[in-house]
């Protein structure tokens, strides 16, 4: 029932937005073949873990779902519409929290003198919204996106094709905890809202494989809800907002509970891990590998 009303509360806040979900997956669906283009998406030799076979985002099968592809742009524009107010929709607030993203991560990895950002492993990267907003914060830089899910690799495949073809952005299906890419192959890997997905021993895993794959003075660059601020505190002490959100994210709690430097530290990154709020909700962390 929870998950059933997060679903409808995201829908009449997109229809108060202008934004036409059933039409975006109708629109979509009639474009291309989605289970041929699945298959061709999926590496076979990929297992999908258990914790990433739950209900995710009021989908019953989560992200292992042709619609959920489909509709993450106008869900996320719907979902991120109330980031900077809570009493005016913004039908800019995800381009707007994916934009501060990156200037916080800019002004971090300057500050740390992290390496000049050529190649970007982007985890997590869905149908390739959080890779975009990378190519645009670093327009000499290719961006390769891994995502567990073939069905959101498959749908940013046709919605990037312009990128892919440039040969900017490349998506592939694979395990962001343990990835085929060779050791200091990468300048930056980037997490962009992808942690408080996760239980948190698959987190600490794929920030030691971030190391791994890292060049040394390349950063690991993470942008998530922030637990400590206020508007996240008036979300978990309200019970049916809780309540609302909690159905939608199994593993919320895992991600509260998470200490998020002495992970990183953990990992082998430097200790003086920074960071700073990219909204009133939201923060943007950095970690450097130093050699």
């Amino acid at each position: 029932m929870a998950s059933k009303a997060a679903r409808e509360k995201i829908v009449k806040r997109g229809d108060a937005l202008g934004l036409d979900f059933a039409g975006e997956i109708r629109s979509l669906k009639d474009a291309v073949n989605w289970e041929e283009a699945i298959e061709n998406a999926r590496d076979p030799r990929v297992q999908t873990p258990e914790y990433y076979k739950v209900p995710f985002h009021a989908y019953e099968n989560g992200n292992l779902s042709i619609d959920a592809a489909l509709e993450v742009t106008v869900a996320a524009k719907s979902v991120h519409s109330t980031v900077y107010s809570d009493t005016e929709l913004d039908p800019n607030g995800d381009s707007r929290l994916r934009s501060t993203y990156s200037q916080c991560m800019k002004q971090l990895l300057d500050k740390q003198r992290a390496r000049h950002i050529q190649d970007i492993l982007d985890i997590g990267s869905a149908t390739g919204l959080s890779s975009v907003a990378l190519l645009e914060a670093f327009p000499e830089a290719t961006v390769t996106g891994i995502d567990l899910s073939p069905h959101f690799v498959a749908a940013g495949r046709v919605l990037q094709s312009h990128l892919i073809e440039s040969g900017k952005l490349r998506l592939i299906h694979g395990l962001a905890e343990q990835t085929d890419f060779l050791d200091e192959s990468f300048d930056m890997v980037s997490m962009c809202l992808v942690c408080h997905e996760l239980p948190q021993q698959p987190t600490i895993d794929i920030f030691k494989e971030a190391y791994r794959v890292l060049r040394p003075g390349g950063a690991l660059c993470v942008m998530e809800m922030n637990p400590v601020t206020p508007a996240f505190q008036r979300v978990m002490n309200n019970p049916i907002p809780y309540t609302i959100f909690k159905s939608t994210e199994p593993y919320l709690l895992d991600y509260v509970g998470l200490d998020m430097p002495t992970a990183m530290a953990m990992a082998g990154f430097d200790s003086t891990v920074q960071q700073m709020e990219n909204s009133p909700k939201h923060k943007t962390v950095v970690a450097i590998k130093h050699s």
